[in-house]
Formats: C-alpha cells, sequence, structure tokens
C-alpha cells in the first residue's frame, strides 16, 4: 500500500497573546513578549518569578489544560470544515499528567499528618473533604484527548503522548502517521500546557533549568534558562487535499538514551530526528527553521550544532527562530506551537522573530530573525522539539 499524503487543514491556538492564532501571530510579529511577573500566586522566593501565563485560562479546581486545548480545538475545527465519518476520525494530544490546585496538595500533605509510619485509616477520615473537591480525569493526561474526541464526535484512534517537550510535535507526527495508513481520514492533533503554577515553579527551579533573570532569549549569549509558560496550539490534518494550507511532507523521532534531563551533548539523538524527517520529505535543504530554542544554556548549543551539522552550509540560506523568546516554554504543547509557527511560514512566508535575543552567542550562529518578523517565500519549514527523557521530534512543512 503507497502511503497517503497528509495535508494541513486548519490551526487553532489560545495563548496569553492572543485568543486566536491570528491574534497571536500579529503581536508575535511585532515582537511584543507575554512574559511578565506572575500574579497567579505569590511566587517570592522561587528561583524564577515570571511566566508567560495564559490570563483567561480557568483557576481552581478547573482542568486549565482541557479550558486551553477546547479553545484552540474549537478554532481549528471550524476553520477545517473536515468531513469524515466518526469512525474514520482520530484525536491525537500531547499532554502532561494534570494537577489538582497548590492548595489542596498542601491540604492532603497536612491530612497525611507528617509521621514516619503512614496510617491511611487517619489519612482517609482526615482527607475526605478535600477530596471532594479533586476531579479524577483532571489527573489524567488522556483525559485531554477523551474530551475533545467527544467534541468533535470522533470514534477512531484516540491518542494521548506525553513526552516532556517533544509531546504536542510526537502528537501530530502520530496523526500524519495514522492518516498515511489509513487508519484514519481526518486527525485532530496538538499539544496542550499549564505550567504556570507552584509546583512545576519549585519542580524546575530544583532542575536550575528557570531563568534567574526572568528572560527568555534562546540562543543569546546571556541566556540563562526558560521562562515557563502556557497554552495550546491545534491543527486538523486530511488525506484529501482540497483547500489545504501546507503538507506534512516528512516526519522523523528518536531517543538520545544519554540523561533523563540534560540532552546528548553531541546532539546524535537530534540530529537524527532531522535527517529522518528531511529524509522522508525527500528535501536535503529548507528555508525556515523553527527551533526548539529553550533559551538554556545547553540545549540551544547543542540544537545550533546539530542544524549546522545536518544542514551544513545550505543552513546559511535560511532562516531560525524560536517562539519561546515571546510566550515561553509550554512543555507539552510546545512542539504544536512550534509546528503552527512552521505552517504559518510556509502558508504566508511569514517568519516569527526570537524576542528577547539581542546578542547570538558564538556557540550558536544561525541565521536568526532579531526584532520583528521577515517577510520571504518560503516552500519548506522544519521544526524541531526535544523533551525531557531525550525524546526527538523533527517535521518538515512543505507548500502544497
Amino acid at each position: 500500500m503507497i502511503p497517503r499524503r497528509v495535508w494541513v487543514r486548519a490551526l487553532g491556538v489560545r495563548s496569553p497573546l492572543g485568543a486566536t492564532w491570528p491574534a497571536t501571530c500579529a503581536a508575535l510579529a511585532e515582537g511584543r513578549s507575554a512574559v511578565a511577573p506572575v500574579s497567579r500566586f505569590d511566587a517570592r522566593g522561587y528561583p524564577c518569578t515570571v511566566a508567560a501565563a495564559e490570563p483567561t485560562a480557568a483557576d481552581g479546581e478547573e482542568d486549565r489544560r482541557l479550558a486551553l486545548a477546547r479553545a484552540a480545538a474549537r478554532e481549528a475545527w471550524s476553520a477545517a470544515r473536515a468531513v469524515a465519518p466518526p469512525g474514520r476520525l482520530g484525536v491525537f494530544v500531547g499532554a502532561e499528567s494534570g494537577r489538582t490546585s497548590f492548595a489542596t496538595l498542601v491540604s492532603l500533605a497536612r491530612a497525611a499528618g507528617g509521621k514516619a509510619t503512614f496510617d491511611h485509616g487517619a489519612f482517609g477520615v482526615a482527607a475526605r473533604p478535600v477530596a471532594a473537591r479533586i476531579q479524577a480525569p483532571r489527573m489524567s493526561p488522556a483525559a485531554i484527548a477523551s474530551a475533545l474526541a467527544a467534541d468533535v464526535g470522533a470514534r477512531g484512534p484516540v491518542e494521548t503522548i506525553s513526552l516532556a517537550c517533544a509531546s504536542g510535535s510526537a502528537a501530530i507526527v502520530e496523526a500524519a502517521r495514522a492518516i498515511r495508513r489509513g487508519e484514519c481520514d481526518v486527525a485532530l492533533a496538538g499539544g496542550t500546557g499549564a505550567d504556570v503554577d507552584p509546583l512545576m515553579f519549585a519542580a524546575f527551579g530544583l532542575l536550575g533549568a528557570l531563568s534567574e533573570r526572568g528572560v527568555s532569549r534562546p540562543f543569546d549569549a546571556h541566556r540563562d534558562g526558560f521562562v515557563l509558560g502556557e497554552g495550546a496550539a491545534m491543527t486538523v490534518l486530511s488525506h484529501d487535499r482540497e483547500g489545504a494550507l501546507a503538507e506534512v511532507a516528512g516526519v522523523g523521532r528518536s531517543l538520545d538514551a544519554y540523561h533523563l534531563t540534560a540532552p546528548d551533548p553531541e546532539g546524535d539523538g537530534a540530529a537524527r530526528a532531522m535527517r529522518a524527517a528531511l529524509t522522508d520529505a525527500g528535501t536535503a535543504r529548507v528555508d525556515y527553521v523553527q527551533a526548539h530554542g529553550t533559551s538554556t544554556p545547553l540545549n540551544d548549543a547543542v540544537e545550533a550544532r546539530a542544524l549546522r551539522r545536518v544542514l551544513g552550509d545550505a543552513l546559511d540560506d535560511a532562516r531560525v527562530s524560536s517562539v519561546k523568546g515571546a510566550l515561553g516554554h509550554w512543555i507539552a504543547g510546545a512542539g504544536a506551537l512550534g509546528f503552527v509557527c512552521a505552517v504559518e511560514a510556509v502558508v504566508n512566508g511569514t517568519i516569527l522573530p526570537t524576542a528577547g535575543l539581542r546578542q547570538p552567542d558564538t556557540e550558536c550562529a544561525l541565521p536568526h530573525v532579531i526584532g520583528s518578523a521577515i517577510r520571504r517565500s518560503v516552500e519548506t519549514a522544519l521544526v524541531n522539539a526535544f523533551g525531557f527523557g531525550g525524546a526527538n521530534v523533527s517535521i518538515v512543512v512543505r507548500r502544497p
């Protein structure tokens, strides 16, 4: 069986800079940044006190991951006008496990008693009033895809990908593969992240991953870590070319098998993912790279080296940028947001800038886009997403 081609029918984004993708894109093109002091909780005492928070996201015990994903999915689904029988419609979502509110976690910890031996009976009595506030579905990454499938009436393959920062792009890859194999005709795919909360600030702070200066500036000589952000990006893919924005021309995935949080310093896994995507697309060059570009010292340098190794001198004729400078790191939603930016470049020739980048690091000698967006014809774009655990995903997007 000859693999079917996969076409991008529509895009949807809910971000701190806009309720839709056109609104978000316009703000990004101007070089605006959503990074601001945290107001959702008291961030004093944390190593980083800023974030790119989505202002309309639900608080309390509601699932902000699902609220963001639904907003992005509605935009993409209404614009796609894709038709498929329920059994031929799939949903693929990149999502991490959810969390109850920090206040509830503290209450549960107090109910546990802090003794050397855990007393489940006593805990059950003390925690019962707290447990009533916990919604079980929000604790599972799978709940997002199931909810979206119910929203659009999908009864085909429904899948959740949880690969940290590579989750959203991996979901798009698996959706494309399902369409290629004929398992479904239309797929809603993307990722969502809602990690602007005390627990994640504390966790990433312990890892030393957050910017203590409070600035997201991928590839900059003075970068010192990433800034957390939140939002969702969704796309509708189809085997039907009619009305297509772009083609998912090539996909590649790999694993470093090196370290749980640090990338392979040689960038071998990243390079293998990029080469696989380029080979799948039948090309050796691209006009634009939407980089993973987290703003951490090691990750940016490794990605820059891997890009140079894979693309060689052809990289000088392309342009490279990272949306995380403006919208922070969405973790599970990051790769899907990068995919949307790559499609935008192919469709409209809008190459978005890397916000925060002022003085490029000599170790990251790339053809950067600084300040505001540039307009340029883009035939082919590459998007990268590299996650904790060494998961690497690359996608090639091409003009129809």
